[in-house]
């Protein structure tokens, strides 16, 4: 089992913190400490490492499919004043359709297929020699001067400087260096992994705008991802899920792109797990006394995930179950579904929120049998002293003590930046922080507590 090490600086709250990712993390500290912070950006790189070429090459796809589209607007418009009629369907379709069809094409492209660039890169040309063949014959048979030169500077050709001819056999250059361009600078990516290319990756996937942090680093087994300008891959550490809420499973199309990817691994079908999987499972389903599944929605014509209980007397959509349910039922889509393996990082924020406290520990105990049996790796922040004690001693009783650590967020030397303490084992510190709110409930009530 690889241990990973987690280093993040002078970023946000965050002044200093190096976490130790091994089994069960457990994060503590007060509101606004950066806790939040260290999960989203640890899901980013853990994510982007392990997707980083096929991410490349569906920021390729959208570059060529943009081209390919301002010629689609062009030709349409073209063909809307062409004094040629066309009676045969497949002359129309090739002249004015292509393009959609060629879009099309190129989002079919599977990534990891064999000469995948080059494809792509035929499928372009394709559509810009059709394209720059019904610009000629547009230029040769339109009269009117207007449409004409609307259509020329649409397409950045001056209709001034050169004669048409010239500036059509212009435009099919140019554009032939773009597309060998584009196809080279992703070959050099993907050969090279460049952290500045990585890092645009995750500016546009995760449409992050503000500034990056400038001390970032992961290690696996002492290894460093980013080193000399370069990103290298994780071997055992595949996926990052992160859940900062159960309503998440149940919001819908949100712009939360952390909801939006559990919804969508919530919501594929169950595979055939082993022994383990399948006890786990049953746990979760007694402590529910039924399950969440996935039903078709034949009122919208789509699937719903809805509650049904053991004896069947209760089936209601999952989003009018109490949050609670909700909290345990993720865990029961992911399990079934296999996301949650040796090489997942499970990522979850204050899960403890919307539990009774007998389930605080019910959770505990699943969040370490999930280490234990499967091998799956938890991060949790957390600010309730139940499910401290109760991860620290039932990981103790399972015998995976040893891969449980737990961090606690102190004021820096900075003010309003947090440095996180490394306690090991230990939570003795974590119940003091806890204990602040006593004192304070004291003070401003009665003293017999």
């Amino acid at each position: 089992m690889s241990t990973y090490k987690y280093n993040l600086q002078n970023f946000h709250a965050i002044e200093k913190a190096e976490i130790t990712i091994e089994g069960i993390t457990v994060l503590a500290g007060e509101n606004g400490c950066g806790k939040s912070t260290l999960s989203k950006w640890l899901y980013y790189i853990v994510n982007e490492v392990y997707n980083f070429e096929q991410n490349l090459f569906k920021d390729y796809i959208k570059s060529l499919s943009s081209l390919i589209d301002r010629m689609y607007f062009a030709a349409r418009n073209m063909g809307l004043y062409s004094p040629i009629k066309y009676d045969d369907v497949s002359s129309a379709n090739k002249n004015f359709f292509i393009y959609r069809n060629s879009t099309k094409q190129l989002h079919q492209i599977e990534p990891t297929s064999d000469n995948s660039i080059e494809k792509a890169h035929d499928i372009f040309l394709q559509s810009l020699q059709i394209f720059t063949e019904h610009l000629s014959e547009f230029l040769e048979n339109n009269r009117s001067n207007a449409r004409r030169e609307r259509i020329l500077r649409y397409l950045d050709i001056s209709p001034e400087e050169k004669e048409p001819a010239q500036a059509i056999e212009e435009y099919n250059e140019l554009h032939q260096r773009l597309a060998n361009r584009l196809a080279y600078n992703l070959h050099q990516a993907i050969n090279s992994r460049p952290s500045d290319a990585f890092f645009e990756l995750i500016r546009k996937d995760y449409k992050e705008t503000g500034r990056f942090p400038s001390a970032i680093q992961i290690t696996e087994d002492d290894v460093e991802v980013f080193h000399n300008g370069q990103v290298s891959s994780l071997f055992n550490l595949h996926r990052a899920i992160y859940i900062d809420t159960p309503i998440a499973l149940t919001a819908g199309e949100t712009d939360n792109i952390f909801w939006n990817e559990l919804q969508k691994m919530a919501m594929d079908n169950p595979l055939e797990g082993g022994t383990d999987t399948q006890k786990l499972l049953r746990r979760i389903k007694l402590l529910l006394n039924g399950e969440t599944i996935l039903t078709e929605d034949n009122l919208f014509d789509g699937q719903e995930l809805r509650y049904v209980s053991n004896d069947r007397m209760i089936n209601i959509e999952l989003a009018k179950a109490a949050t609670g349910f909700k909290t345990f039922s993720y865990l029961q889509r992911l399990l079934e579904n296999g996301y949650l393996t040796p090489e997942t990082l499970l990522l979850i924020d204050e899960p403890e929120a919307h539990l009774h406290p007998q389930w605080i520990v019910e959770y505990a105990r699943l969040l370490v049998l999930l280490h234990k049996t499967i091998g799956l790796k938890i991060m949790m922040a957390t600010h309730n002293p139940d499910m401290v004690a109760a991860i620290r001693s039932i990981s103790e009783r399972e015998g995976i003590l040893d891969h449980t650590n737990f961090f606690l967020a102190s004021p820096g030397d900075t003010p309003h930046k947090y440095i996180y303490k490394n306690l090991n084992h230990e939570i003795g510190e974590i119940f003091q922080s806890f204990n602040i709110a006593l004192d304070r409930i004291r003070t401003y009530g009665t003293n017999d507590l």
